[in-house]
């Protein structure tokens, strides 16, 4: 086979065969031809597309080119979560105690945030000592033992998947819907989980802005997932307002773990409850533990009112080498000090949010990363407290930022107040639950 051979018959709308598709992959990894070339295939790619078929094999390929983690020792059934990512997103935090206390055995491999998405692995960093690298049988034994943990990815993990991103990111080809499912189902696939279910955000945080969008990629992910034996669902979810109020790595860690404790879920935020509840019962349910969503959702509110989930939050932290403060209402982590409150200027109802901008007001104090490498500030944040739909009256505090910086706060402040909308008459609150796909 020959890659320019392959580069023209996709340029001309040809189906590629599994083996074409393994040819490129294989060979782009080993550096077998030119980053000029890969560019020309994924552009290709981007304008015409790949049937089910060529997804699968690109998912396959890039799945088959690093580790697979065998979880078929596992004591129950195995399951997953996948956010698309958004600002405020800390399901995860929730969602693994909770779904190890319903019987599940959750091994997740998570990752960082990038521009105005916050990822998991950051969060868990704000834990003094936890641990988010280790080797395979650790990383499954604890899995074993807790019902859960969460480390992140290894180089050993879809190596495929890392080379070929990077060139997507400098080639104008992330927005591509066979390429985005190959890079999510790879590195899902190799985590080795019966069940997984995924978080679609949609909206003006999320990558997916609409719902049309976010449908077509569920439909691929669904369809691939169940082309290698994996039981799917999809949950469409709403980003068009940051999820719960907490943005920034500490603080959003806080809040998660503080609405595990019991008698929390009636006063945590409500859309940060209703999302997590959601997500860990669909996994219950797809996995065969419960009949139905009721069962499944009645299991999932009984496990976290009754205090069980935070005792196995705990004792999974403490596991991965996590100290908290249990007795503190912080939980012994670091946060940075409230350096100015924004107020709003005049009366009427919160119409909008761009939450992009929001989420990039916290990299403008050093808590989101613009690049991969940047360096990250995990103790400052932002407290977004009102949600679309909401009457606002003149001089209400509508955010709290922290940070040790105080001019980078005002920056900060600047950016959330634009990306508000505000109306004179009464607008209706956003669903968080938006669509299902399975």
């Amino acid at each position: 086979m020959n890659i320019l051979e392959i580069i023209e018959a996709k340029k001309k709308g040809k189906e590629l065969t599994p083996e074409q598709v393994r040819f490129v992959v294989d060979g782009f990894t080993a550096e077998d031809f030119p980053v000029y070339q890969m560019s020309a295939f994924l552009m290709t790619v981007w304008f015409n597309g790949m049937s089910t078929a060529e997804t699968a094999a690109l998912t396959g390929a890039m799945l088959e080119s690093g580790e697979q983690l065998d979880t078929s020792k596992l004591s129950g059934p195995s399951a997953d979560k996948h956010s698309t990512g958004g600002v405020g997103d800390k399901v995860s935090l929730l969602l693994a105690p909770l779904a190890a206390e319903c019987g599940l055995k959750v091994p997740m491999l998570s990752g960082r945030g990038l521009g105005h998405t916050g990822g998991t692995l950051d969060k868990l960093e704000a834990i003094p000592g936890y641990r988010i690298h280790m080797d395979n049988d650790e990383f499954l034994a604890i899995t074993e033992k807790v019902g859960c943990a969460i480390i992140g990815q290894s180089g050993s993990i879809a190596p495929a998947d890392g080379r070929i991103y990077s060139l997507r990111d400098v080639s104008a080809t992330v927005d591509c819907v066979p390429l985005i499912t190959a890079s999510i189902m790879s590195k899902k696939l190799a985590a080795g989980p019966q069940t997984i279910v995924i978080d679609l955000k949609t909206g003006s945080g999320a990558f997916m802005t609409n719902l049309e969008q976010a449908r077509q990629l569920a439909s691929a992910l669904v369809e691939t997932g169940q082309h290698y034996g994996r039981k799917m669902s999809v949950v469409f979810s709403d980003m068009d307002q940051p999820l719960g109020k907490a943005i920034g790595h500490a603080n959003e860690t806080i809040e998660a773990f503080a609405a595990l404790r019991p008698g929390h879920r009636q006063t945590a935020p409500q859309d940060l409850v209703v999302l997590t509840e959601d997500l860990v019962a669909e996994m219950v349910r797809v996995a065969g533990i419960c009949p139905d969503r009721a069962t499944s959702l009645s299991l999932v509110r009984e496990a976290w009112d009754s205090g069980r989930a935070f005792e196995r939050m705990v004792l999974w932290v403490e596991t991965q080498g996590g100290r908290l403060d249990i007795d503190s209402p912080d939980f012994g982590l670091e946060t940075a000090a409230l350096a100015l409150e924004l107020k709003a200027s005049g009366a009427g109802w919160l119409a909008g949010v761009n939450s992009r901008d929001v989420g990039l007001a916290l990299a403008d104090m050093g808590g989101a990363r613009r690049k991969v490498d940047d360096p990250l500030d995990l103790t400052c944040g932002i407290d977004f407290l009102p949600q679309v739909g909401d009457k606002i009256s003149k001089g209400q505090v509508l955010a709290r930022i922290f940070c040790a910086d105080t001019a980078a706060a005002q920056v900060a402040s600047e950016r959330i107040f634009s990306a508000l909308e505000f109306s004179d008459i009464e607008v209706a609150a956003n669903s968080i639950i938006l669509d299902r796909m399975e």
